[in-house]
């Protein structure tokens, strides 16, 4: 599967709407992130610049953006689907998750997928 509809794919299955703003900058973080491991633990003074840049917005806008997205996929359950990852209750739906916690845990997610799919083709 392609990166971005990889990204794309997972941002739907947890009900983070492709309508809104914070969409676009979650599945742009989230490459970027891929791109770069050190940005997982920057998110505020490297991630968040860079996107202004690339949308050419404010970076306090991407992160109200992003937390909004965050927020409304809480409250659509749409975080639950975070258990299908592990194939266990992982996750009950009784705390939002900051914006570095979901897009590092979705970094990790994709990461682990691809090792994954190496090991498989090797075997």
């Amino acid at each position: 599967m392609e990166k971005s509809n990889e990204i794309t794919e997972l941002l739907i299955n947890l009900k983070i709407n492709p309508n809104m703003a914070g969409f676009d900058y979650l599945r742009a973080a989230v490459d970027f992130c891929l791109k770069d491991d050190a940005l997982k633990s920057n998110i505020t003074t490297r991630l968040y610049p860079l996107l202004s840049k690339r949308f050419k917005t404010k970076p306090s806008i991407i992160e109200r953006c992003i937390r909004f997205a965050i927020t409304s996929a809480f409250e659509n359950g749409g975080l639950l689907y975070l258990n299908n990852f592990y194939d266990t209750i992982v996750y009950k739906n009784n705390f939002i998750y900051s914006n570095a916690e979901l897009i590092s845990i979705i970094v990790e997610k994709i990461q682990l997928d691809r090792v994954l799919k190496k090991q498989q083709s090797a075997v």
